[in-house]
């Protein structure tokens, strides 16, 4: 549970100062500082740090927001929060209503589907299909070759992680029983997070996904599983298959070729989750090359000479 406590605080501490209601952040989970760097920091402008903007900053053990300083980095943001508060307290519940009234409105991101793939012709793009336990609908996910190839030649500059550009766009259209239910998407942003969105079926902003067994809101309940460090079926066992659970199949709809297990060994990509990405996609493209090395242009060859493989 989150609980935000406001409070007044007199500025720099001087009598005859101004006085300041600032909200007390109080975090029972894993980790508070990095969930408050990602919520928060997507109200920077242009993306960045909380605490450096004044949004967030931090007193011994406890964290405050700033709704003065939120509002001067997004204009009329500030009034939102405080009236999301209820007796002085912003619930987790509550956080939540913030975030889906302002939070689409506060990264710029594309109001409907048909605009965000005039950004990013994800369509036009390699896929790969999978069935999971995380939804009962099956993704077909969209990730550029170029943004792949970028993580993978900074590979070792990187320190062995992967580590996408700026602006990449990972994109999973949702079908459930053939049928498209909606989209879903990352975008990385600036500040080394992602932006999550969600797209009802029909191309508008949704707030929740609509996918079983359960919705989950936009970004609140996103960075459970990208933050987290639970291993989910069928990436956990790649490249080996597993049988279907009680929730349905898991299964990685790729050829032999795309299941190198000495690649699926140097990345460790879905255990590491280097940069909160929960797929395969470097394992998947780097095992094609592999499998095709007797054809490899120069530039792919001189690629895996580089990654040792």
């Amino acid at each position: 549970m989150v609980r935000l406590l406001c409070m007044v605080v007199g500025v720099a501490g001087l009598a005859g100062c101004a006085q300041q209601v600032r909200i007390e952040v109080v975090l029972d989970k894993p980790d508070p500082e990095r969930l408050l760097r990602f919520y928060f920091g997507s109200y920077v402008a242009g993306s960045g740090d909380p605490f450096e903007a004044g949004i967030l900053f931090r007193r011994g053990r406890r964290y405050y927001v700033d709704p003065d300083a939120l509002d001067a980095q997004m204009p009329g943001m500030g009034p939102v929060l405080a009236r999301c508060a209820r007796a002085g307290v912003l619930s987790w519940d509550s956080l939540g209503v913030f975030l889906s009234s302002t939070y689409y409105q506060a990264r710029g991101l594309p109001r409907t589907m048909e605009a965000f793939r005039m950004q990013w012709p994800y369509r036009e793009w390699t896929a790969v299909e999978v069935d999971g336990p995380m939804t009962r609908a099956r993704r077909r996910i969209f990730v550029s070759d170029k943004a792949i190839r970028a993580a993978l030649e900074a590979y070792r500059h990187a320190g062995g992680r992967l580590r996408y550009p700026d602006g990449t766009a990972i994109v999973a259209d949702h079908y459930q029983d053939s049928t498209l239910i909606e989209h879903t998407a990352m975008v990385r942003r600036s500040d080394g997070y992602w932006d999550f969105v969600t797209y009802a079926a029909d191309g508008t902003l949704a707030t929740t996904t609509r996918a079983l067994p359960r919705a989950l809101a936009t970004p609140l309940q996103c960075v459970g599983c990208h933050f987290g460090t639970k291993q989910f079926e069928p990436e956990r066992s790649f490249p080996d298959t597993v049988p279907p659970a009680p929730e349905g199949h898991r299964v990685y709809y790729v050829g032999s070729e795309a299941r190198d297990a000495a690649v699926a060994r140097r990345f460790d990509e879905h255990r590491r989750r280097s940069d909160t990405v929960l797929g395969l996609y470097a394992t998947i493209y780097v095992s094609r090359l592999r499998a095709g090395r007797d054809t490899l242009s120069a530039a792919d060859l001189a690629l895996l000479n580089e990654l040792g493989l």
